[in-house]
């Protein structure tokens, strides 16, 4: 086998010897280790057969340029010769693109022929031939090897060889076969992020395991690297990367108009888990939640609420804060959590369902306080500014507590997990005491972030009592903003246990015994009922057809005791409303009947007898003048022209039927004398 040395081959590419041998510990160049290695260092050769096409060519033209031989001068003739059958593939495999390129070398290769029997200098004629090609198809690859390959192709009629894989034919294309190109791909462009060198080697598993025969096929890795590098970078970054990835670099963001916004125009909604923990009065380590409203013009945090859980009771606790000290908004903008999207706050938004019908619910919160609802569309969480608000909060206030733990893995600090060990931990109370102060004397007088240049230099709550002079100011007296937050109810129907509302999973029953209002009045009638999650004591109730309120009722717990209890004073006072409530219906009842005296207390029966009496005189029957007979069956079997007969003619044969019947028996009493 010939072998080239390291040196040789480094000379050939025109590089170092150091980069060679890198190729050779790395396995992109097949080496053997010299035998005749000297001063105790290792010594490689390179066969000639495993080195790339270029360094091969390159070798050759060397070596001919070094003995003196040039290419052959004789005349080649080609039209008394046999066609090869070696024909590696049929003419009609080939694309369109692919027969064009054979017709074309076809073409060039004859006008060489025909160039180079008519002249006596071979080898000039060459040159000249290829300097005239490079002028006229400037983007085609072309040297005296690449034109003896093709002729040497085209005299085997091996046509695939005779089609250009490099140069201006195949730019933007690859010569890969296409199924093994994809199945690189499958491995490359995954979120798993695979060395481009390990999705090489599982693709020549694949091709092994799925289409052996065409391994040889494959070509090297660096052919792969080249279709990588053309890949757009935003492909790359989805398929290997994710969603996340792509919409922050490669994503067009969308810039929103505020200069025809005002303040308290629009507030931004959403919820955010702290990136640090706390500890709870019951000594439980968590991650508080926070609800909070941002007034989309200025940036500044209205309101919020600090809680263990987002739900909706904390959606309108933050929005009561915040109208107690902005004012009430015109409208808000909310994602499609379940914490916002309740029936009773703003209604179902964008999980609207056709079965539901918003004419069937009782008026919303937001209606009742005149705030639109506007939803973000459905997995478009760009459109909600205040994540970028949460961001900056996490930068100026998440960061300066001592139990930072970041929003991921690699964002948490090393003494994380020793302060949580030691109990260096901030208390829930801690937190709510100075949040205030960290919003108000921080956040909402740190500088305005918009793009609005006439406020360009001051600071958010600046920026808010600035515009808030161009619009109209609304407020809530806090007595009726308790009101007008209450929570609601679906409508539903008084039953004999009264009404209900489910609180933090618990069924809740309200009830009212006080003469005159009491709950068996309204059994069967619609309402809905309103009612204050901070005062579970009562609940109001309205009407469904008029809206108007109807009563107010307190919470009962004296029909809901455990299925086995041995407390005697709650079944005795159970008992108890059970007797109260049958007496008052039986009152009620005998009050309907009260003005009436014994002597008016008359038997039903005596009454339905005087009634009876009274209606006599009505009762007559008229006989019709034209009748029908009613004749037996055997009479009419016997004759049936009876059927037919008028009720004159009935009577007369009837009459005839008698004194036939008499003269018949007088006969029969003769014969006995």
């Amino acid at each position: 086998m010939d072998c080239l040395k390291v040196a040789e081959v480094a000379a050939l590419k025109g590089c170092t010897e150091r980069y060679i041998r890198k190729q050779i510990y790395n396995n992109k160049l097949n080496a053997i280790e010299l035998s005749e290695a000297s001063n105790n260092r290792k010594e490689y050769g390179i066969p000639i057969d495993t080195l790339p096409e270029n360094l091969k060519s390159k070798y050759y033209a060397r070596k001919r340029s070094e003995l003196g031989l040039q290419p052959e001068n004789k005349t080649i003739k080609t039209a008394n010769k046999k066609t090869l059958k070696t024909i590696k593939k049929p003419l009609e495999e080939f694309t369109e693109e692919e027969r064009g390129q054979i017709a074309f070398w076809t073409d060039i290769l004859k006008e060489w022929l025909r160039v180079r029997d008519a002249s006596e200098h071979k080898v000039e004629t060459d040159k000249l031939f290829i300097a005239k090609f490079k002028l006229e198809h400037p983007d085609i690859t072309i040297s005296e090897d690449i034109l003896y390959r093709k002729y040497n192709a085209y005299r085997k009629n091996d046509l695939e060889t005779l089609i250009s894989k490099r140069g201006g034919w195949n730019k933007g294309n690859t010569g890969i076969p296409q199924h093994i190109l994809d199945a690189f791909m499958y491995f490359y462009l995954d979120t798993r992020r695979p060395a481009l060198s390990r999705s090489y080697q599982l693709t020549i598993e694949w091709v092994m395991e799925f289409y052996p025969e065409n391994v040889p096929l494959i070509p090297s890795e660096r052919s792969f690297r080249r279709q990588v590098e053309k890949l757009p970078e935003a492909v790359i970054k989805l398929t290997r990367y994710g969603e996340k990835a792509l919409s922050d670099s490669y994503i067009p963001t969308v810039e929103r108009w505020y200069e025809d916004l005002h303040a308290n125009d629009v507030w931004i909604a959403d919820n955010h888990t702290f990136d640090f923990h706390t500890i709870g009065e019951a000594g439980q380590i968590h991650r508080l939640h926070f609800t909070a409203f941002i007034d989309a013009k200025s940036g500044v945090m209205t309101g919020w609420n600090l809680t263990e859980q987002p739900d909706s009771h904390s959606t309108l606790l933050a929005l009561r804060h915040g109208i107690l000290r902005f004012g009430v908004p015109k409208s808000i903008y909310v994602d499609n959590g379940s914490e916002f999207l309740t029936h009773d706050i703003g209604g179902r938004g964008h999980r609207t369902k056709k079965s539901w019908n918003k004419d069937d619910q009782p008026p919303t919160i937001l209606d009742l306080m005149d705030i639109e609802m506007h939803n973000a569309l459905v997995r478009n969480a760009k459109a909600k500014p205040i994540e970028r608000t949460y961001y900056t909060f996490k930068e100026h206030v998440s960061k300066m507590i001592e139990t930072y733990c970041g929003g991921t893995v690699l964002e948490r600090p090393e003494t994380w997990k020793w302060k949580i060990k030691h109990g260096i931990i901030p208390e829930d109370q801690q937190l709510r005491d100075i949040f205030e102060t960290l919003v108000d004397g921080d956040y909402n007088v740190a500088g305005y972030g918009g793009n609005e240049k006439r406020y360009k230099g001051m600071s958010r709550i600046d920026v808010w009592n600035e515009s808030i002079k161009e619009t109209e100011f609304r407020k809530a007296a806090k007595t009726d903003l308790s009101l007008l937050l209450a929570r609601t109810t679906r409508y539903q129907k008084v039953n004999k246990n009264g009404v209900s509302i489910t609180f933090a999973g618990e069924n809740l029953r309200y009830y009212c015994t006080e003469a005159g209002r009491e709950t068996w009045r309204y059994i069967g009638k619609q309402v809905y009922v309103r009612y204050d999650p901070s005062n579970l004591m009562e609940v109001r109730l309205y009407d469904k057809d008029t809206d108007r309120y109807i009563d107010t009722w307190q919470l009962d717990m004296a029909l809901q005791l455990p299925y086995i209890t041995d407390n005697k004073e709650d079944v005795a006072a159970a008992e108890k409303r059970i007797r109260a409530t049958s007496k008052s219906v039986h009152e009620y009842a005998k009050g309907l009947t009260s003005s009436i005296t014994n002597e008016q207390a008359i038997d039903f029966l005596q009454m339905s007898i005087i009634r009876a009496e009274r209606g006599m005189d009505k009762f007559h029957i008229d006989q019709p003048k034209k009748f029908k007979p009613v004749i037996s069956d055997k009479e009419v079997l016997a004759n049936p022209d009876l059927a037919n007969i008028s009720s004159v003619e009935f009577m007369d044969l009837e009459r005839l039927k008698k004194m036939n019947a008499n003269a018949e028996k007088n006969r029969d009493s003769n014969k006995g004398w």
